[in-house]
């Protein structure tokens, strides 16, 4: 048999059991917001072409099924002259030539589209001294010039990009449907 009890103790143990309840969802709600903030990983989370940037000062973004990384945003290069139509699709299974002194616009384009290319070799757009593969506009070559005006055009297979790092990455964001 239960015991009898009075009006007041009944309140105070309904009382008792609304704060154990309330303590009991604050509990819940503070640690699901710290689990989340220490054990989340922001990449899985991520939707495609979602841009973030990494501890390496990097824009990365996601195409398809492949993950990018480049030194500028979309949005800082959008503003850059681009005058061309070459789809990535070019550059699949052929070797891709690149003319520039610059080891990292080569390294900045080979990292990129060297995925599609069955290799990237440096050359020289028409003659030069060194001893490189000399290239006309017949091959697909991409020729990079330092220039205080960032643009981007084609010649026949040729692309040309002159300017600075920005424009690079403003070609290969194009390139990959970003931009």
């Amino acid at each position: 048999m239960r015991k009898i009890r009075t009006q007041e103790e009944i309140e105070r143990a309904e009382k008792r059991r609304g704060k154990i309840f309330v303590f009991f969802m604050l509990l819940i709600l503070v640690t699901s917001t710290a689990g989340y903030a220490f054990f989340s990983n922001p990449s899985a989370d991520s939707k495609e072409n979602a841009n973030t940037l990494n501890e390496g000062d990097k824009w990365n973004f996601k195409s398809g099924e492949n993950t990018y990384s480049l030194t500028y945003s979309p949005e800082s290069v959008k503003n850059i002259e681009a005058n061309f139509s070459f789809p990535n699709s070019e550059y699949s299974g052929k070797v891709l030539y690149i003319a520039s002194e610059s080891d990292e616009i080569i390294n900045e384009i080979g990292s990129t589209l060297g995925r599609y290319a069955s290799r990237i070799q440096k050359a020289c757009y028409e003659t030069c001294e060194k001893n490189l593969p000399e290239k006309n506009c017949s091959s697909s070559l991409i020729v990079w010039n330092k220039s205080d005006k960032n643009k981007i055009y084609q010649r026949e297979k040729c692309i040309f990009i002159e300017g600075d790092l920005r424009s690079v990455d403003a070609f290969l964001y194009k390139v990959l449907g970003i931009s």
